[in-house]
């Protein structure tokens, strides 16, 4: 809920064969088709990978040489994991939730208001609680 893992990293010798193929053919009219179509053959949908064989594809051919390098290259900086992304608009939401309700008890309990002031702040407490352990279980799970 507050945290988006992020892709998860590629096999590396996938990605350095790609890439040295890519760098090696000839440059094709529509590089970024191409690419597409060497995903599907791969069956993967990973963005970071089609986004590599687009511009190795636009990468005039290469010696052969130059073309391992730079695939290895490529391949080592795909291999790492990206990192989780924090959604902070989901966290300000729920921080606000969280003070409007104990807000409502306090206000409750300072007017002597026919409104439980304990059910506001049973409800503040439940949604501290459920924020905090997913805040817990997504943050040990990236």
């Amino acid at each position: 809920m507050f945290f988006q893992t992020g892709a998860a990293a590629l096999p590396q010798g996938i990605v350095r064969d790609e890439v040295r193929r890519a760098l090696m053919d000839p440059e094709p009219s529509d590089a970024a088709g191409e690419a597409a179509r060497r995903m599907q053959l791969l069956g993967s949908g990973d963005q970071r990978l089609t986004t590599a064989i687009t511009t190795a594809l636009k990468t005039p051919s290469v010696p052969e040489r130059a073309a391992d390098q730079q695939a290895q290259t490529t391949a080592a900086a795909l291999g790492s994991a990206a990192p989780p992304q924090f959604y902070w608009m989901r966290a300000v939401a729920s921080i606000v939730l969280f003070a409007a309700l104990a807000g409502m008890g306090f206000w409750a309990d300072a007017t002597s208001h026919p409104t439980s002031a304990a059910a506001f702040f049973g409800f503040a407490g439940a949604v501290f609680g459920v924020v905090t352990a997913l805040l817990a279980t997504e943050k040990a799970q990236s």
